[in-house]
């Protein structure tokens, strides 16, 4: 009944592309600037990372790689040491103070 309204702007870039794009970044340490041109413009490749960042992909990726990895029994937490924030680390500073004090 109504007419559709034009669409106004570029077309949306492949997302396959773009999430290509970031692996690209994040296995390669190289900066956004220099993502190459296949996988779009550097601004756009960011904007989609940041998008992702914000909905909490990755952390769904990350959870389900992890549940996954428990189902086929490929993680064993029993080898895995904790970093915990309310044991105190022992100083080594403080030993050498020790040290010349005495």
């Amino acid at each position: 009944m109504l007419p559709t309204k034009p669409h106004i702007g570029r077309p949306r870039c492949d997302p396959r592309r773009l999430f290509n794009g970031i692996l690209y970044v994040l296995t390669t340490g190289c900066t956004w600037h220099d993502v190459a041109a296949n996988y779009g413009t550097k601004s756009t490749v960011h904007r989609y990372h940041l998008e992702l960042c914000e909905e909490g992909v990755y952390q769904a990726i990350f959870l389900d790689l992890l549940r996954s990895g428990y189902e086929i029994r490929k993680i064993d937490l029993s080898h895995c040491a904790t970093d915990n924030k309310d044991i105190q680390a022992k100083n080594p500073h403080d030993a050498w103070a020790a040290s010349i004090q005495n």
